[in-house]
């Protein structure tokens, strides 16, 4: 039995999980392309040069040099001296020499550069220059959000991850390069499609529907004719009066330990509808979410057909019908753990799966249910799985 937290509903809510979840990543990404970008490895350059003591003995050369202790001050008063001492029009090679620099752009730009005041001074130059783009890029909301969160760095368990499986449902239409529509039994013996012993739908491929970017699974009234499993007798064909849906990832794609999340919306009423694992066996099998007649389970069966074990967990209330939920499933190779929005629901820790399973979302409408509130739509917004990245 759930806790009493599930039972009342006292979970966070979808959306704030959500938002949270896709910010997180959101910024993980934004992080990492701000790391490697030219704007970065500039202010970084930058800083490193600002920063360093050279450039500190530079700046320091800069505001106390004075003019009187300069070279050019020194050439310039000697220039005056020979001035005063020359007689005649015939100019000495050393007098001219210092003419024609007393003359020059150089000199002029030298002296009046050193004859500024310091603080005059030191604005003209390229260290000033720099100094300023780097205080004013060190004040910049983005250097200084990437500086925050390198601190903290809140991306350690989210970087162990990589996605492996993703789909978002926004094409409008099945990806069946990802998804089949039956059963992986059925896809692998019969090349067709079954239903169980217990139920009262028949599956096809007409029961998948796209709306708002949403995929949903359909069960409503309808004729068809297909194959259910009886036991004693094996598939026999039968007619049905009513149809529903199922995604399956068994062709695609399968995994051995990782998070499996999606974000499902169970509908009001008596068809049970499932989030759910499945190996190329009948067991294991894993009910990530389930929700029937009122009910949400999470379970697990394993061992043999004949007489498999079984771990069922459940909670109650119209609190998980009509409204979206992510449902979790965390497999390590000594723990299954089940979440709704991010909350613990159930652990296992015996007799854990070491095999590849596969995803499924299915809608089945049991024998013994009522057919009021037909039809019906389970709804999936995304699923996403990941494992953790080779060390």
């Amino acid at each position: 039995m759930a806790s009493i937290s599930f039972l009342l509903g006292m979970i966070p809510s979808t959306e704030k999980v959500e938002k949270a979840d896709d910010q997180l990543r959101a910024d993980f990404k934004a992080f990492k392309e701000f790391e490697n970008s030219e704007e970065l490895n500039h202010f970084l350059e930058l800083e490193k040069e600002v920063t360093s003591s050279q450039f500190t003995l530079r700046k320091k050369k800069i505001l106390k040099e004075k003019y009187k202790n300069s070279e050019a001050y020194h050439k310039e008063v000697r220039y005056n001296q020979l001035l005063k001492k020359q007689k005649g029009d015939e100019q000495p090679p050393e007098l001219k020499e210092l003419e024609s620099y007393i003359n020059s752009e150089e000199f002029i730009k030298r002296k009046q550069f050193l004859t500024m005041r310091p603080k005059e001074r030191y604005e003209t130059t390229e260290e000033y220059q720099k100094e300023s783009e780097y205080q004013e890029l060190k004040k910049s909301e983005k250097i200084d959000w990437y500086f925050r969160t390198k601190k903290k760095y809140p991306f350690k368990e989210l970087e162990k991850w990589e996605c492996t499986f993703e789909d978002q449902f926004k094409g409008g239409k099945l990806d069946t390069a990802k998804w089949m529509t039956r059963y992986y039994w059925g896809e692998e013996t019969l090349d067709r499609s079954f239903v169980l012993e217990d139920d009262k739908s028949f599956i096809t491929g007409e029961n998948i529907e796209f709306y708002d970017n949403k995929v949903r699974i359909v069960t409503k009234s309808g004729r068809a004719t297909g194959l259910a499993w009886r036991a004693g007798q094996g598939f026999v064909e039968e007619d049905f009066d009513f149809t529903t849906g199922m995604l399956s990832t068994a062709r695609s794609f399968k995994q051995k330990y990782g998070i499996f999340k999606a974000k499902v919306k169970m509908a009001e009423g008596s068809v049970a509808q499932s989030f759910w694992m499945g190996s190329d066996s009948m067991l294991p099998h894993i009910d990530v979410a389930r929700y029937e007649n009122g009910k949400l389970y999470s379970n697990y069966f394993w061992g043999s057909g004949s007489a498999p074990h079984k771990s069922i967990s459940k909670t109650g209330g119209g609190k998980y019908e009509d409204d979206f939920f992510i449902f979790t499933l965390e497999w390590t190779p000594n723990k299954l753990v089940w979440k709704i929005n991010d909350k613990v629901f159930k652990t296992q820790t015996s007799a854990v799966p070491q095999d590849p399973m596969h995803i499924n979302f299915s809608a089945n409408l049991k024998k013994d249910a009522s057919d009021r509130g037909l039809p019906n739509a389970m709804e999936v917004d995304w699923i996403r799985v990941y494992k953790l990245k080779e060390s």
